[in-house]
C-alpha cells in the first residue's frame, strides 16, 4: 500500500514538473509600446577556445582579448545590459563567468559581453570555449 502511494505521488510530481516546463512563461510587459519577445530579441553563440565565432545568431563577432578573457558583441536587436545570459562551458574543466555586460576595459565596444573563463583546477584564467545564450 505504501509503495503504491509513493509511486502515485512520484508520478504526480513528475507530471507537474513536466507541465510546468512545457507551459508558456508569462512575463509582464511594461510601457505603452511593449511588445512580446521574439527570435530577434535573442542571441546565441558558440565561441571556440581561440575566440573565433564557430556559429552565431544575432552576434556581430567574438574575439579572445587575453588569456581566458573573451568578448562577444551582440547585434542591435539584443541589448547586452538588459539580457538574461546563460553560459555553458565546452570543456568540463573550464568555468565561464560574465564579467561585464557592456563596454569594459577588456572589450571596449558597444553592446558587448565580456566573459572570463577559469580553470576549475587552478582557479586562474584559462582559454576555453563556451556557448552563450542571451534573451
Amino acid at each position: 500500500m505504501l509503495r503504491r502511494t509513493v509511486s502515485g505521488v512520484f508520478a504526480l510530481t513528475v507530471a507537474g514538473l513536466i507541465a510546468a516546463a512545457v507551459s508558456p512563461a508569462h512575463a509582464e510587459q511594461s510601457g505603452a509600446h511593449a511588445r512580446p519577445a521574439s527570435f530577434y530579441d535573442s542571441a546565441a553563440a558558440i565561441v571556440n577556445a581561440d575566440g573565433t565565432l564557430n556559429r552565431g545568431t544575432n552576434v556581430v563577432r567574438s574575439w579572445l582579448a587575453d588569456t581566458g578573457r573573451y568578448c562577444v558583441q551582440l547585434a542591435h536587436p539584443v541589448s547586452a545590459p538588459d539580457a538574461l545570459i546563460q553560459l555553458t562551458p565546452r570543456d568540463p574543466r573550464r568555468l565561464p563567468h560574465i564579467a561585464y555586460r557592456n563596454p569594459s576595459a577588456t572589450c571596449d565596444h558597444e553592446n558587448t559581453i565580456t566573459v572570463n573563463v577559469y580553470d576549475t583546477n587552478t582557479g586562474r584564467l584559462a582559454d576555453g570555449g563556451f556557448d552563450l545564450l542571451a534573451i
